[in-house]
């Protein structure tokens, strides 16, 4: 349990420093009388790294536990083998060039020095991301959408800490808000792009995701932000000087009434990324259970495989209605009562009464399990496509009990799933097909593709990978090699198309090989492929 606590610590580290780097850019009439000691500065630059280790010693820990080694060679085997050692050591040398920067060039060139070290900053925001749920589902689409995100929520936050310490010190409260504002509304925008993109990568199902603890999490960070824009709000139009005027005092404790929102935003997204994403909820309930505040606000317990949805109820709509009017009262007392704790008391109540209805709206839902024993294979296939063309290309046996059945949607797409025989007919699994979009009108005739899956009904018995190749040949070839890093296999063409399945207990290196035969046992073609497409669908 010790990862959510080293969550919370690098964020606000990261945030700190970006706070303190921000405040040595901007000139001494637009921030602070005197600059952030540098011995402060230089402490919060060597946290970052110490903070990181915790990863590292921790899987360091595991290791030597799993494999009955030294808890040193524990340590060496994370440096080398997983992409948290990698990140460290990203890390480690950014830090060793920032150090060097704050003692020997921060007093002669300070200006210079905080430029480097901002973009500096930056290197280790993406070594972060690196090791992020984003980028474990998308690669580095996810590193850059994580990498955004935290971007953001840095340069927003790290000044606002800054300032809640150091305020009593501001020149001008004016000509402070004239670029805090702008740099506060510029990271929201990204905040709200990058959060909608990473939430549509590790929770697209968000309603259905409040049946675990990781969607629970998610919807109370999601909550937590309406009391960080009601305190933007003050603080833009009190800075200002639009709104009543606040004392030194009053001002700081604003300020800092602010960051202990922003330190229970970080609290609850270090909880988060310890949890397990569900990018399919009903796959998840599978291996964690839901999340026991859940049946306490559904009037009828749910069925097996049974989903949740969000449909209120008059109280819920009530509640909602009450939750609207706080949050305007809110932002009301923002505005007219100096006195902070009006503020954050209706803020504070909007949180906790929009929650509740939202829960509150929670009822019965889908049932996205297809229970129906189909008569024939292309019964079964229609499901998900009655108003589609469809051609049936190919059966092949998986195993005793189940085929994979390749076919063509409306003549564009490529599909191909795993079908569960029975003795009266055929049913679909949960999580077992996989899609290749527009294949037939960008690859012609000769297209194919690997599918990794960690998480899949591919198998019944998951192992750690499993990968799943497909793909469409001409007529001319009988049988296609799949060249993996650890292993060859032989897959053999039926009707133009070929589907193999491998699950392994270990994980291959992205570039793989496919290579055609003709039926004379002739190399027709080699086709080098440098990634596998991951989780289920080629676009």
């Amino acid at each position: 349990m010790i990862e959510p606590f080293i969550n919370g610590a690098l964020y606000s580290v990261l945030a700190l420093l970006a706070g303190l780097i921000v405040m040595e850019l901007v000139p001494i009439s637009r921030g602070l009388k005197q600059k952030v000691p540098a011995k402060i500065v230089l402490g919060v630059i060597i946290l970052v790294p110490v903070v990181y280790s915790g990863y590292v010693l921790q899987l360091g820990v595991t290791y030597a536990n799993f494999f009955s080694i030294s808890f040193f060679e524990g340590v060496l085997t994370a440096l080398n083998d997983h992409v948290l050692g990698k990140s460290f050591l990203i890390i480690g040398s950014i830090t060793i060039v920032m150090v060097l920067l704050q003692l020997f060039l921060k007093s002669k060139f300070p200006l210079f020095t905080a430029l480097i070290q901002l973009v500096l900053l930056l290197g280790h925001i993406v070594a972060v991301s690196l090791s992020s749920h984003s980028a474990s589902l998308t690669d580095m689409q996810g590193v850059l959408s994580n990498a955004i995100h935290v971007t953001a929520m840095a340069f927003w936050t790290g000044p606002l800490f800054v300032v809640s310490v150091y305020g009593k010190q501001l020149v001008n409260e004016k000509t402070f808000h004239q670029w805090f504002s702008a740099v506060a509304v510029f990271c929201l925008l990204l905040l709200g792009t990058s959060g909608i993109v990473m939430m549509g990568e590790i929770a697209p199902e968000y309603v259905h995701s409040w049946m675990l603890t990781y969607g629970q999490l998610l919807l109370i960070k999601n909550i937590l932000i309406a009391p960080l824009l009601v305190f933007g709000f003050r603080h833009l139009i009190h800075l200002s000087g639009k709104g009543k005027a606040l004392t030194v005092a009053e001002r700081q404790r604003s300020f800092r009434t602010e960051s202990i929102f922003v330190l229970l935003v970080f609290i609850v997204t270090a909880w988060l990324t310890e949890t397990e994403p569900p990018h399919n909820v009903l796959r998840t309930l599978q291996f964690e259970p839901m999340n026991p505040i859940v049946p306490f606000f559904l009037s009828e317990p749910l069925i097996e495989n049974q989903l949740i949805t969000f449909a209120p109820s008059i109280g819920a709509i009530l509640l909602l209605v009450a939750s609207g009017l706080l949050l305007l009262f809110a932002v009301f007392a923002a505005w007219w009562f100096r006195r902070t704790w009006v503020t954050a008391a209706a803020s504070a109540s909007f949180v906790v009464v929009f929650y509740l209805a939202l829960m509150s709206g929670s009822a019965p839902g889908e049932i996205p399990v297809n229970l129906t024993v189909h008569d024939s294979v292309e019964e079964a296939i229609q499901v998900r496509y009655e108003e589609d063309e469809l051609e049936l290309l190919a059966t092949v046996e998986l195993d005793e009990d189940s085929i994979g059945v390749i076919y063509a949607v409306n003549e564009r797409h490529l599909v191909a799933e795993r079908l569960l025989v029975e003795a009266d007919g055929y049913r679909k699994y949960l999580d077992a097909e996989v899609e290749m979009e527009n294949a037939f009108l960008t690859g012609g005739e000769q297209f194919m593709d690997t599918f990794m899956f960690l998480e899949n009904d591919w198998v019944d018995q998951e192992k750690i990978s499993t990968y799943v190749s497909v793909g469409v040949v001409p007529e001319s070839i009988e049988r296609v090699e799949l060249v993996f890093s650890e292993e060859t296999i032989d897959v053999p063409v039926t009707n133009g198309v070929f589907l193999n399945v491998l699950s392994v207990n270990q994980t291959f290196a992205e570039e793989h090989q496919y290579r055609l035969y003709d039926q004379n046992e002739n190399l027709v073609q080699e086709i080098d492929k440098r990634q596998f497409v991951h989780e289920g669908h080629a676009h």
